[in-house]
């Protein structure tokens, strides 16, 4: 409501009546918001649909799927997934996945944890030059590397194990000490210089002002890492020779190798592979956007 005051005119306008500086009318600014919501949600309805088809499929019978896919017609139930956990050795594949997700994600966070912090807080020959290499990495798909990264195991001996993976992805860190970076040259220098004041070690100073203020971007980090080693398959194929350490998208792709016409059923074990990494974001999606927030606006 704006009040326009005069000695002797005081005159009341409100929203409803204020001209419309813009000229559009109030049809058309109905007619925008309308197509919009429309295009919105036919893009809503192509991202959605093939997740909702395959969540009912793995919930039908496999023979009323091959006659109809696209309806909702036979045996409703949990058969699909029952015969999964009975015949796909789903549980170890699992148990391989959650290993090396965890290992790999904490070793991730704690070099990004310690570069970005390194990269903010010290001034060394070469830095800037680092910092560059580093964010060149960020261009160099992992694919590029995986014959590399190869040789090296080997000369390791330690092929054919969970720790070739773990130190493969250890190595995925340009990412997360960008974002770590970028949150530590936020934090007002003045908190450094006070805890110097007081006689805390670098070390000290780490601990107790900077890592409990980087909660949310190190969240951050550890939800995108953590789906990209869950969802990576070209390095436990390579690396992995053993079906007893195959990870989840390698045992997913073995099942379905066995199951070509059984498409229900891959369905189920597909359903479950995607819904943990779904389920993680769910829970921690406000720390996931409010640490996107706080580690890509610098200062």
């Amino acid at each position: 409501m704006t009040v326009l005051e005069n000695p002797e005119i005081k005159l009341v306008l409100t929203e409803d009546h204020q001209p419309d500086q813009t000229g559009e009318s109030k049809v058309w600014r109905v007619v925008r918001r309308v197509l919009l919501y429309a295009v919105l949600a036919l893009l809503a309805l192509t991202i959605l649909y093939p997740v909702l088809w395959m969540v009912t499929t793995s919930l039908r019978d496999n023979g009323s799927v091959l006659i109809h896919p696209f309806d909702f017609s036979g045996t409703w139930g949990l058969g699909n997934y029952i015969h999964l956990f009975q015949e796909g050795e789903v549980l170890r594949w699992l148990g391989s996945s959650v290993f090396v997700n965890i290992t790999s994600v904490l070793l991730i966070a704690v070099l990004s944890v310690l570069g970005g912090y390194g990269f903010s807080a010290y001034n060394f020959p070469g830095k800037n030059l680092l910092f560059v290499l580093l964010i060149i990495g960020l261009t160099i798909p992992p694919q590029a590397l995986v014959v590399a990264g190869f040789r090296w195991i080997t000369l390791w001996g330690i092929e054919n194990t969970y720790w070739s993976l773990i130190f493969t992805y250890g190595g995925w860190t340009s990412f997360g000490i960008l974002m770590m970076r970028n949150f530590f040259d936020a934090v007002p220098k003045e908190l450094r210089e006070a805890a110097i004041m007081d006689g805390a070690s670098q070390f000290r100073i780490f601990r107790q002002v900077y890592l409990p203020l980087a909660r949310s971007p190190l969240t951050t980090v550890l939800i995108f890492t953590a789906v990209w080693v869950w969802n990576d398959f070209i390095y436990p194929i390579v690396y992995l020779q053993s079906e007893d350490l195959y990870t989840l998208p390698i045992g997913v792709l073995q099942f379905t190798g066995r199951t070509t016409v059984q498409l229900a059923t891959q369905m189920a074990v597909l359903t479950f592979a995607t819904a943990l990494p779904l389920i993680m974001y769910l829970i921690f999606r406000k720390q996931f956007m409010r640490g996107l927030l706080e580690g890509a606006v610098k200062g």
